[in-house]
């Protein structure tokens, strides 16, 4: 055979090895198609299950005036149908992402063309080429991976999608699946996060930001990259402009519009956006308590809420502007707690940043109350008939001996001076610290404790030790607040509460909660003794920085080193629980500095003041008289600011170790406060026989009276106690 018939013969041969490949691969692929086509038939009869679940409402928190405060959902969706999509919301998501849509039937072969030429000449393989169809394809049948095989199995449930559903049906899908960023799943979802619009609000420069926004929506949405979203945006303006979707004119009027975003970005979770958001986590939480079974995460629940939007909005204001106004002070964070008469929360801060630090003061954290604690003290005193608002204490200075350890505990008061007598009003407006121990000495820790426990409500550990009447154990907010309502209801008790009524998916009302007043937890004649006190703690004592409130009576409260400083006072419609400190996060760990010369009757009460003006006007509360009883005793020619428990109760530990420190994350489950006992679970101790006993409580207090129970847990570290 000569070369030349060699050559031919050789020719052949590799042509028919190439037509038996061409064959083969094309054989393959069509094999492949087929088996990816039937996988994909039987895949897509769930469709209609998808479609159906995008119209169930998500699960809404209402404000009391109906102000949305939370979408909650799954996800951050709200689906919308496709009629109620306009024209121009439409035509940018066109221009985006797939603008021959309704020109093929799931695959766009030019765009397939175009990626394949590019993997060739790249030799890599490069993402692009997907219609809308192949996206939803993708996103909810498929697990992501960038392969070929992945690739054939979108294009394949993409065909058999085209043949389920119209366009219309296929666009609607996508506009309410994709995510947007920011928590934003679905159109809708992100016209509300993004712009604070309704779709039908969106002109064509915010619409084609959001159509854009689905590519990296985590990083090049506008929030997180204004400068990207705006070149994202312009992209998306010039296709639609090439596209005959919007004239010169309108192309000219949107690629030169600002980029408005709404005026605060929400706190974000991952499941949405919240309004009043410390207030929203407490009442997932109760939910959660009253609900364990059920996932209202699902949707179709609507939730009505006691707050009232508006004074929320007051409230934040007023623990904001307080903080940024006395930051040299060292106050960096503070925290507000507003009840009604019935209990039912109207406004509720936790803190003065929920991005920085989502710990719920108000609710969740336990701290020492300070001088604010003595009238659940003195009040047990009248109780018990051992003391009145006529009677005199003495002033003089005292000690106090642990029999175990021997240590000596003197109690002082800030000004410094002792002796004398004074009177019992006199002693609780100035805050005198020397008179409060004599008090609790008298009727005996343990009767202090089983009365603030009975009477007030109180669920928190507390230990029968003298320093208790300076305000050493920690409490809650939300014990506070239920415990100043015994002397506002002049003896009955509101529990504070913040979910009204709950709906469920079918429409049928799941919880319904009712206030929970207490009735006669103390004799009507005391607690309007206490109420009358505490009038002069407002007129003549550490609080006159709250008469400008209308019927204002309450309680300041400073703790040890100046760590925590307190207002809680009331009027006759309202509650407030007031609260600041100095916040710093140390490593994993959020800890508290000394604030020097920062007292609740200075500081505290100026936001206590601004909210309860604010939420009397709108309530509608007048002005009237309140008289006031007991005598003044002048002991001193200049008022004393306050009477924090200073560097004068000894250590109740040892020095704290890092595991005695509050460590993030903070959100563990909040205390939640129990049924409240009867009025018959007052304490059954009886009061000491003054014939036998000289008028004091006969047993000596525990060994912790002095060393292991006398002092604030925090003078060592400083650190947050939490729940």
């Amino acid at each position: 055979m000569s070369r030349r018939a060699r050559v031919r013969k050789g020719i052949k041969i590799s042509l028919l090895l190439v037509f038996l490949a061409l064959s083969g691969g094309v054989i393959w692929v069509s094999l492949l198609w087929k088996e990816s086509l039937n996988k994909a038939s039987g895949m897509v009869t769930n469709l209609p299950e998808i479609m159906s679940s995008l119209e169930i409402e998500p699960t809404v928190i209402l404000s009391s005036d109906g102000k949305e405060l939370f979408r909650m959902a799954a996800e951050n969706r709200d689906p919308v149908r496709i009629e109620e999509v306009p024209q121009v919301v439409r035509d940018a998501t066109l221009a985006a992402e797939d603008k021959r849509f309704y020109g093929h039937s799931g695959i766009d072969y030019w765009a397939i063309g175009r990626v394949l030429f590019t993997n060739a000449r790249e030799g890599r393989l490069s993402q692009g080429g997907s219609t809308l169809t192949m996206q939803i394809a993708k996103r909810v049948y498929s697990e992501g991976e960038r392969t070929y095989q992945r690739k054939v199995q979108d294009m394949a449930l993409a065909v058999m999608m085209e043949r389920k559903l119209t366009k219309d049906q296929i666009l609607e899908l996508y506009l309410n699946q994709v995510f947007y960023g920011s928590g934003a799943y679905g159109i809708q979802a992100a016209a509300r996060v993004y712009f604070g619009k309704s779709l039908d609000q969106l002109t064509a420069s915010e619409a084609a930001t959001l159509a854009r926004c689905v590519r990296r929506p985590s990083q090049e949405n506008p929030f997180s990259n204004k400068e990207k979203a705006l070149q994202n945006r312009n992209i998306v303006l010039g296709i639609m402009r090439e596209e005959k979707m919007i004239t010169d004119a309108e192309y000219q009027k949107a690629i030169n519009d600002p980029l408005k975003l709404r005026a605060s970005r929400p706190a974000q979770t991952a499941a949405g956006t919240k309004i009043a958001p410390y207030f929203v986590d407490y009442v997932l939480d109760q939910i959660q308590a009253q609900l364990p079974d059920v996932d209202i995460s699902r949707g179709g629940y609507r939730i009505e809420t006691t707050l009232n939007l508006r004074m929320q909005e007051n409230a934040e204001d007023a623990v904001r502007s307080l903080v940024r106004r006395n930051r040299r002070a060292g106050i960096t964070t503070g925290a507000f707690l507003l009840t009604d008469r019935d209990g039912r929360i109207l406004a509720m801060v936790g803190g003065v940043n929920y991005d920085r630090n989502q710990f719920n003061v108000a609710y969740q954290g336990r701290r020492q109350p300070g001088s604010s604690f003595k009238p659940f003290v003195y009040a047990a005193a009248f109780e018990m008939g051992e003391l009145s608002p006529q009677d005199s204490l003495s002033n003089a200075k005292f000690s106090v001996t642990d029999p175990g350890t021997g240590k000596v505990w003197s109690p002082k008061n800030s000004s410094g001076r002792f002796g004398g007598m004074v009177s019992v009003r006199t002693a609780l407006a100035m805050s005198l610290n020397v008179p409060a121990v004599r008090v609790i000495e008298k009727i005996g820790p343990d009767n202090a404790v089983s009365f603030c426990q009975s009477t007030f409500g109180f669920t928190s550990r507390l230990d029968p030790v003298l320093p208790m009447v300076l305000g050493s154990e920690e409490v809650t907010p939300m014990e506070l607040a239920q415990g100043y309502s015994v002397f506002q209801l002049h003896g009955d008790r509101a529990t504070p509460f913040g979910v009204r009524r709950v709906y469920g998916p079918d429409g049928s009302l799941v919880i319904d909660n009712q206030p929970l007043i207490r009735r006669g937890v103390m004799s009507e004649e005391r607690a309007t003794e206490m109420d009358a006190l505490l009038r002069s703690v407002v007129t003549s004592g550490t609080a006159t920085r709250a008469r400008g409130v209308v019927n204002a009576r309450g309680k300041t409260g400073t703790t040890s080193e100046n760590r925590d400083a307190w207002f809680i006072g009331y009027t006759d419609t309202l509650v407030g629980v007031g609260w600041i400190a100095s916040e710093r996060r140390s490593g994993n760990r959020w800890v508290y500095d000394e604030m020097p010369g920062v007292y609740g009757g200075t500081y505290t009460i100026q936001m206590w003041t601004q909210v309860m003006k604010f939420s009397q006007e709108k309530l509608g509360e007048k002005s009237r008289t309140i008289k006031e009883i007991g005598r003044a005793t002048a002991i001193q020619p200049e008022t004393p600011v306050e009477d924090p428990p200073a560097r004068e109760l000894p250590d109740r530990s040892a020095p704290a170790t890092p595991d005695d420190e509050w460590t993030l994350p903070p959100l563990e489950p909040a205390p939640r406060l129990p049924e409240n006992p009867q009025p018959d679970d007052r304490p059954k101790t009886p009061p000491p026989d003054p014939a036998s006993t000289g008028g004091t409580e006969p047993n000596t207090p525990p060994t912790s009276t002095s060393t292991t129970g006398g002092g604030p847990s925090e003078s060592s570290t400083g650190t947050r106690q939490g729940p």
